[in-house]
């Protein structure tokens, strides 16, 4: 008796829609490098068909300092005059990132460290056929004073975006649509920090 075998799904990513979708960038310099160098990280995305979560950073690897202050800067995105991309990522991520870094946030404290987070891109994946989509935020954060050695990570989040009803009935292109994939972003971006500022090189 012949066995008959399960069909082999279809590899992630590999549809022709999701080979050939096209991406709306917004970046600081977008020079072929750069632009090769976001679209790299957005084909790993569409590999893996997940964003990958963080992992639990061990109480001892997490930033031995109060972090009095946390700053976002947008302008890299406000000088393009594109959208208002950069004051949706001014509004969310420092919310975010105070969140990601609970344990150790104490505002005001005036021996406590600065950590100051700039936005140079973020990419929203055109939505495909299927209704998803790869988006991406790239940025660099310093943490500096404290009385700790200053540490430099550089991160691009990658998020899959997936078309809600709410987003398909007010079409995928319309501001709240836009602005929650933003928001989105501003969560994993700030999820990621404390694993690579734990991993970051010092910035002496």
């Amino acid at each position: 008796m012949r066995r008959r075998l399960a069909p082999r799904p279809a590899p992630c990513g590999a549809t022709p829609d999701a080979r050939s979708a096209m991406t709306m960038a917004l970046a600081s310099s977008p020079t072929r490098r750069s632009a090769l160098a976001i679209a790299a990280a957005l084909a790993c995305a569409l590999a893996a068909c997940d964003a990958p979560k963080p992992a639990a950073v061990q109480p001892e690897a997490r930033p031995a300092v109060k972090i009095a202050a946390v700053t976002v800067d947008t302008s890299a995105l406000a000088a393009l005059n594109a959208s208002p991309v950069a004051a949706w990522v001014q509004s969310a991520l420092p919310g975010r990132i105070a969140h990601a870094f609970e344990a150790e946030m104490a505002p005001g404290d005036p021996g406590g460290a600065t950590l100051a987070v700039r936005i140079s891109s973020v990419v929203l994946g055109m939505v495909g056929a299927g209704g998803g989509a790869i988006d991406g935020m790239t940025g660099e954060a310093t943490l500096s004073g404290g009385g700790a050695e200053a540490k430099t990570a550089s991160l691009t989040a990658t998020l899959p975006y997936t078309a809600s009803k709410a987003d398909l009935s007010l079409g995928q292109l319309e501001q709240p649509a836009l602005e929650r994939r933003v928001d989105a972003l501003a969560r994993a971006f700030a999820d990621w920090l404390p694993v690579k500022l734990a991993a970051g090189a010092s910035s002496e």
